[in-house]
């Protein structure tokens, strides 16, 4: 969800302002800031995580339909359980195999699986919810989608009609 004061839909397939309520992210810019410092902390050249980052985060942690591989799910929830702390106290480490970049990585992966969910929820005039829709499928998606966008890119530079000859001739 968009935390942003101009803003006030929410972004689709973001968790509802209930599942919320209890989060320990906050609300607003003191959350994001205290997880831009963390993120400071961690990986001093990583970019900025987003003013909605911590929410992103959440909604990932509470998407039954999301696997990800256990230690990223824990080093999420390790940093959205830091977040909750006061700010200037040290953040336990992250396990070696786990950066900053690569749990974000996560995060924007699981962003584009909610808009592919969405897509596949407007393609099939359903409800998210209504038919399975896990990582899996998310993958499979992705791929189709490749295919799609190479095929417009081969359409796009060639031609279906023959190459036009050389040469003219009238006999």
């Amino acid at each position: 969800m968009n935390l942003h004061p101009d803003h006030a839909a929410p972004e689709p397939g973001a968790p509802s302002p209930e599942s919320r309520c209890g989060s320990p992210t906050g609300n607003g810019p003191a959350s994001y800031q205290h997880l831009a410092a963390l993120v400071r902390g961690i990986c001093p050249d990583a970019p900025s995580p987003g003013i909605d980052g911590p929410q992103r985060i959440a909604a990932l942690l509470e998407d039954t339909a999301w696997n990800c591989e256990p230690a990223i799910r824990a080093g999420l929830a390790a940093v959205l359980a830091r977040l909750a702390q006061p700010a200037g106290q040290p953040m336990d480490a992250l396990p070696s195999d786990l950066s900053w970049p690569r749990l974000w990585r996560e995060v924007e992966a699981h962003d584009d699986f909610l808009r592919l969910r969405d897509v596949e929820s407007n393609l099939r005039h359903a409800e998210v919810g209504a038919f399975p829709f896990d990582r899996h499928d998310w993958e499979h998606a992705r791929e189709e989608e490749c295919a799609l966008r190479e095929h417009h890119r081969q359409v796009r530079e060639t031609s279906y009609a023959p190459a036009q000859p050389a040469v003219f001739r009238v006999h």
